[in-house]
C-alpha cells in the first residue's frame, strides 16, 4: 500500500464574498447545504468562513488535474468577521443553528484566513 501526501501549494479563489454579520453566513449556508449535508463553518482568527472546494465537484476535469499534479486548488469562500470563537450560530430567521469548527490548527486554512485579512477591505 502506499500512502502520499499532497499539501496544496496554492489557492485560486474564484469567488470572495464578504457577510455582513456571522448570522448571514450561517442562514446562506443552512439554506444552500444538501439535504444529506448537515451544514456548518469553520472559524480562525476572528474570521468565519465556509469554502466551496470546486477542485473535486466536477466543474471541470482540468482542475482536478491541477491539484493533483500542482497542488493547485480553486475555491469560493464566504466569510464575515466573528472576534470570538462560539461553538454554534444561531440564525433566528431561519430558525436554525449551525454549528461552527474551530479550524485554527489548519496551517493551509490559517495562512488562507490572513490573507483574506490582509487583502479585504
Amino acid at each position: 500500500m502506499k500512502i502520499s501526501s499532497r499539501p496544496v501549494k496554492e489557492y485560486i479563489i474564484s469567488s470572495l464574498i464578504k457577510h455582513d454579520s456571522s448570522d448571514n453566513l450561517a442562514r446562506r449556508t443552512a439554506i444552500q447545504s444538501h439535504s444529506m449535508t448537515s451544514p456548518y463553518v469553520k472559524w480562525i482568527d476572528g474570521i468565519v468562513y465556509r469554502l466551496l472546494n470546486l477542485t473535486f465537484g466536477g466543474v471541470d476535469e482540468r482542475l482536478t488535474e491541477q491539484f493533483v499534479d500542482n497542488g493547485i486548488m480553486w475555491i469560493d469562500i464566504e466569510y464575515a468577521e466573528m472576534p470570538t470563537f462560539t461553538s454554534t450560530i444561531n440564525s433566528p430567521q431561519e430558525n436554525i443553528v449551525v454549528p461552527v469548527i474551530n479550524n485554527s490548527s489548519d496551517s493551509n486554512e490559517k495562512a488562507l484566513i490572513t490573507w483574506i485579512k490582509d487583502n479585504s477591505q
